[in-house]
Formats: structure tokens, C-alpha cells, sequence
């Protein structure tokens, strides 16, 4: 069994990584105001949306759930965060997410992959539908009708896992095939 250390000192690790946005976009909340002709596109302002929620609560993210895997004005859906687990003494991830969604939702797929320490460790795919149908608490409900939808789900850390960087990729198309979330994280044990 692999010692992560303790769960404080990876959350300040963890804290101290910082996942600056590609298009070095300034997200804090206490930088100089906008002249009234300048606007703020919808992917900054969800940026900015999320990281008060971040810093209001005094979480650790870890990475963030977007409408499209590609960089250039993806809107932010969500926040991962890392959190003690005070069941196991380890850690958790939990993930907010709030999304609209504009067709019906009635299957789906939902993939994931994983790299440690910048190679493949992990990837899978299940159908969204039935993906927690063997856990004691259920949060998927399907059909989903068009839309606003809010989720909160945790997924307790292995204590099995070396220690080391990891980064996920994971989202979730609809019906159709098309990409409705994707989410990324990084860090460290």
C-alpha cells in the first residue's frame, strides 16, 4: 500500500499548483474594473464565476468542467476540488457542475482517461444512464428533459495509487455523439 502523507500536506501541494488559462485571461476578482464600452466574453466571465465560488469557500481545484475539450472560448461548467475524505482518512474529488441542456438526454456515453506522470494509465467508457446503477447512493436519473441540471459527485482517491502528477480527461456525450461536457483536472500525491 502506497503513503500519500498526510491529506493536509497534499492539499497544500496541490494548492500551490497553478493551472494558469491558456489565453492568460486574469480571472481575480479585484483587478481593475472594465471601462464601460469593453465587454467580457461568456467563457471569461464563467471562468471568473467559478473561481469566486472557488475562493469564497476556500477549496483546492484541482481542474474545471467546460462545454468543449478545446481551448479557444470554452465556457466553464464546473470546478473539481480536492477534499479530505473523513470516511477514509484519504481524499476525494468532488465535482460541481451546472448545465443547460438543450435536447433531451436519454443515454449518452461517458469516457474517461488518466495519465501518471505524462503516460497512459487508465481509460474506460460507460453508458451515462446506468453508470452509478450498482452504488448506494444514486444521482443520475435518466431520461433527462431539456434544461437546467446542477450536480455535485464525489469520487474517493485509491490509497493504492503511487504517488506522483496525474492528469483526467473525462466527458460526456449526448444521444447524438455530441460532446456536452468535458472535464480536466491535475494533480499531485
Amino acid at each position: 500500500m502506497f503513503n500519500h502523507g498526510p491529506p493536509s500536506e497534499i492539499l497544500e501541494a496541490n494548492r500551490q499548483i497553478v493551472l494558469k488559462p491558456k489565453n492568460d485571461v486574469d480571472l481575480s476578482l479585484n483587478g481593475d474594473e472594465l471601462d464601460e464600452d469593453e465587454e467580457v466574453s461568456e467563457s471569461v466571465e464563467s471562468a471568473k464565476r467559478w473561481q469566486k465560488f472557488v475562493d469564497d469557500n476556500k477549496y483546492v481545484a484541482i481542474g474545471d468542467v467546460y462545454n468543449s475539450c478545446d481551448d479557444k472560448d470554452r465556457i466553464t461548467l464546473g470546478k473539481a476540488i480536492l477534499l479530505p475524505n473523513e470516511e477514509t482518512g484519504g481524499l476525494k474529488v468532488r465535482t460541481f457542475i451546472n448545465i443547460t441542456l438543450e435536447k433531451p438526454l436519454t443515454e449518452g456515453e461517458f469516457l474517461v482517461d488518466v495519465k501518471y506522470n505524462g503516460k497512459d494509465l487508465y481509460d474506460n467508457h460507460w453508458e451515462f444512464c446506468t453508470i452509478d446503477e450498482n452504488q448506494e447512493v444514486k444521482q443520475v436519473f435518466c431520461p433527462y428533459k431539456p434544461g437546467f441540471y446542477t450536480w455535485a459527485t464525489d469520487k474517493k482517491i485509491p490509497k493504492f495509487i503511487p504517488k506522483g502528477k496525474y492528469h483526467t480527461r473525462a466527458w460526456l456525450n449526448g444521444d447524438d455523439g455530441k460532446l456536452l461536457t468535458c472535464g480536466l483536472t491535475t494533480f499531485v500525491l
